[in-house]
């Protein structure tokens, strides 16, 4: 029995199956090497949610049709000279400080103007299982170490532009990225990152600053040593919630920026013969400044193709890895400042009392940059300096004239409101017998400063500047003391009163004993304190014989301090003679007598405030020498 009809059948059929799949690999090859994602795509980017850090962002829209080649925009011809002159750009215009129409940004080169960012020399190598694409920036660690030298980079450079193709369609983003390598001996794989956050080495540690946000790129390809780039992938970060590990999307595809087919809107380009560099460059083996076949790689991407409209980047990363995972370990790496986002550093102020109000500054970079400024308690405003009155963070944001914002940098205004301590000391009370006092106002507030008022009838006589000034009238005296290091006042008040009512005194004769030797006339003080609180009375006795309307004739009777006195020394007196006649009875006659009259007045003390009284005077009278 033959087999030989199945057989050819078999070959026929294997034939038709092999057209069948050229044919559609020719088609999606097609659409590869122009890495035009065809609407319903899986790649296909869905509506970018706006990032807060991004939300004033002002970039173009996505065309409905992308049609800007990135070959268009720039020389993805493996060297990085501009060569013819002129649009479109190379490597060697931005190195040289220079871009054509659509140039919008580049990284911060070593070089003055330039574009290159020079590798530290083995100080920026990963290190670390954490430092990984698929991990966010604070799982990375770098260090000083080594890399094989196939993937060590010397330099890498990155740039944008803003593109129209003149068909209708609008501008569109074009991310131009490359780096060069020290040694050329097997392919490696390379990454770039471009970061909207300030992403880069944090100084006197093996950390990063900062973390991804959503909307980074990433793009990963191959460095050959000179032969066809078979694949570029574009990322987009995307945590959580990513389609692979659960932090990137896969958003786009490219080949070789040389294969057939056109437009092209992702492309890679390795060199394969020497080229000249326009940046200080050595390899391991060759000519200084000439990038031997297969160390040199230059890419770029149509964001807009992308979907992508709104992003801007602040910092750029290159790096190589151990393989095309997007879990490879990391290994060496080149960073610096993307400044598409204007950079932008504040300068905060103190409020106090002295100072109410103060002015908040910031500088942005560019200078053309403009600040606009939120705050508590709803504060916004424009420019710098600008003048606040709250304390509390601010946020200041620059905007470029691209449309793109910095992140808000937060400007601290600090305020010392606080008030000094402040006592003005006990209440003061003058009498009869205190006719001046001394204040004691005191603070506990290290320095604070001291002014005193008198109202209210007060008077002060001397150190009203002082903590106890010294007063001599019943009133309001009011402490004010200042912080000196604020300007803050407090206020106290100390009152001064006086107590200067006399005791009430009164005296009579209340006893007479004229059949003794001498003779007496007792004299008694009836007396009450009107001081408050009443106090205790003391007495002394006084006399006068002759001008007892001034007080100089009246002399103390010596141990005569009761409430009464027993007086009997009328020989003090000056007689005086009197006449006297009896008209009837046995005493009948005329008759002639000496009279001696004597006054007596009593001074009350009041202990409880000091003050004295003096009673009236009254008269004792003796007559003596009565003669027939």
């Amino acid at each position: 029995m033959t087999r030989k009809p199945n057989f050819w059948k078999c070959i026929a059929g294997v034939v038709v199956l092999a057209m069948l799949f050229v044919g559609t690999w020719g088609a999606t090859s097609a659409r590869l090497s122009s890495a035009k994602i065809a609407p319903g795509s899986p790649e296909k980017l869905p509506p970018r949610a706006t990032n807060p850090s991004t939300a004033s962002v002002k970039t173009p829209s996505v065309p409905v049709d992308p049609s800007v080649d990135v070959t268009s925009v720039f020389e993805l011809d493996g060297n990085a000279t501009d060569s013819p002159a002129g649009s479109p750009d190379d490597w060697s215009t931005l190195e040289g400080g220079n871009g054509t129409a659509g140039f919008l940004a580049k990284t911060t080169g070593t070089a003055a103007n330039g574009v290159a960012i020079a590798d530290l020399a083995g100080a920026t190598t990963f290190e670390g299982g954490g430092s990984k694409d698929d991990l966010d920036v604070p799982n990375w660690l770098y260090g000083a170490g080594s890399s094989p030298p196939k993937d060590e980079i010397t330099n890498a450079y990155a740039a944008l532009y803003f593109k129209d193709a003149g068909l209708g369609a609008g501008p569109e983003t074009i991310l131009v990225f490359g780096a060069d390598r020290f040694a050329q001996n097997g392919a490696a794989q390379i990454g770039f990152w471009f970061f909207q956050k300030d992403v880069h080495p944090a100084p006197g540690s093996n950390t990063f600053t900062n973390e991804h946000t959503n909307g980074d790129i990433l793009i990963l390809s191959d460095f050959t040593v000179g032969g066809a780039i078979t694949t570029i992938r574009v990322f987009r970060w995307n945590s959580p919630g990513g389609s692979i590990n659960g932090t990137l999307d896969q958003i786009g595809v490219g080949v070789d920026c040389a294969a057939p087919g056109s437009p092209k809107f992702f492309c890679g380009e390795v060199n394969s013969a020497n080229a000249a560099s326009p940046w200080n460059y050595t390899p391991k083996s060759g000519s200084a400044n000439t990038f031997p076949a297969g160390g040199f790689y230059e890419g770029a991407i149509n964001l807009s193709a992308l979907g992508i409209a709104d992003v801007c980047f602040a910092a750029f990363l290159a790096e190589t890895r151990t393989s095309p995972s997007v879990d490879a370990t990391l290994k060496d790496f080149v960073q610096g400042s993307f400044p598409q986002k204007p950079s932008v550093q504040g300068t905060g102020t103190a409020l106090t009392c002295a100072n109410p109000t103060g002015q908040i500054s910031a500088i942005a970079t560019p200078g053309t940059a403009t600040l606009s400024w939120t705050g508590p308690g709803g504060f916004t405003a424009q420019g710098s300096p600008v003048q606040v009155s709250m304390p509390g963070d601010y946020f200041v944001t620059a905007t470029s004239g691209g449309g793109c914002a910095s992140d808000p940098v937060k400007v601290v205004v600090t305020g010392n409101f606080i008030s000094p301590n402040v006592d003005a000391g006990p209440d003061k009370e003058l009498t009869c017998s205190i006719t001046s006092v001394q204040l004691s106002g005191s603070s506990s507030t290290p320095g604070a400063t001291f002014s005193w008022v008198a109202s209210g009838g007060g008077n002060i006589v001397s150190g009203a500047n002082t903590a106890t000034p010294t007063v001599n009238a019943a009133g309001t005296y009011t402490l004010t003391t200042t912080d000196p290091v604020n300007g803050c006042t407090s206020v106290d008040v100390a009152l001064v009163t006086v107590d200067n009512s006399p005791p009430t005194v009164s005296v009579a004769k209340t006893a007479k004993n004229s059949s003794s030797n001498p003779q007496t006339v007792t004299a008694t003080a009836t007396a009450s304190s009107n001081a408050n609180p009443a106090g205790s009375l003391s007495y002394q006795w006084q006399s006068c014989v002759a001008n007892c309307g001034n007080n100089a004739s009246w002399s103390n009777l010596s141990g005569q301090t009761g409430s009464s006195t027993v007086f009997s020394n009328f020989g003090a007196a000056t007689a005086e003679t009197i006449l006297f006649n009896i008209g009837s009875g046995n005493g009948l006659g005329a008759y002639e007598a000496q009279l001696f009259v004597v006054n007596l007045r009593v001074i009350v003390t009041d202990a409880g405030n000091g003050c004295s009284t003096t009673s009236g005077p009254v008269a004792v009278k003796r007559v003596v020498g009565v003669d027939p």
